[in-house]
């Protein structure tokens, strides 16, 4: 026998046994984070509903600095706590869903994202990761600069930032969704 086993009690063991009659096991309830697939697909994919008819509308007109493909992204909504956005920050939450919008034109990525955020929402999710890409090495990120000025058009947006390394580093963000009431 080892050293370090200990015979129980007979009388401890019915006193354990009968302390702990009336507990229940805790539940799991929180589901695991998967990476996405190498193949770069969104992991939940858009379900058509009857609410998909309200998406969203993305103005191009007010425009904002452009930014390059290295260029770190970050904003975030008056009254959002600081612990918060310094988690988003430093990914770590676990992102519920993914959208890739690599070799998409302006408008098929304004139609993924706005069905995106739609489904999203609908399924109450809160933390998501939209990948953008850092465009082509001669030219500014069409994409990245587009995103970063319809995720600040969006009230369901609180906040948004560049991704760390091992989730796309400047060519994604992470984004914190609004929680529905």
């Amino acid at each position: 026998m080892s050293k370090f086993k200990k015979t129980i009690d007979p009388d401890e063991s019915k006193l354990f046994r009968d302390a702990m009659r009336d507990v229940k096991p805790l539940t799991h309830t929180k589901i695991p984070s998967s990476r996405k697939s190498s193949a770069g697909i969104q992991r939940r994919r858009p379900k058509p509903s009857q609410d998909m008819d309200n998406r969203f509308v993305f103005s191009d007109y007010e425009k904002l600095p452009p930014v390059d493909s290295e260029t770190f992204l970050e904003f975030n909504r008056p009254g959002l706590q600081h612990k918060m956005l310094r988690k988003l920050r430093q990914g770590q939450y676990n992102a519920e869903a993914f959208l890739d919008l690599h070799g998409k034109t302006t408008d098929e990525a304004r139609e993924s994202l706005s069905e995106f955020l739609l489904q999203c929402q609908h399924d109450g999710l809160r933390h998501i990761v939209i990948i953008h890409g850092k465009g082509r090495h001669d030219k500014m990120p069409v994409l990245k600069n587009k995103l970063n000025h319809w995720l600040r058009q969006t009230p369901q947006v609180i906040a948004f930032c560049t991704a760390t390394l091992r989730e796309g580093g400047t060519g994604a963000v992470y984004v914190l969704l609004r929680r529905d009431s």
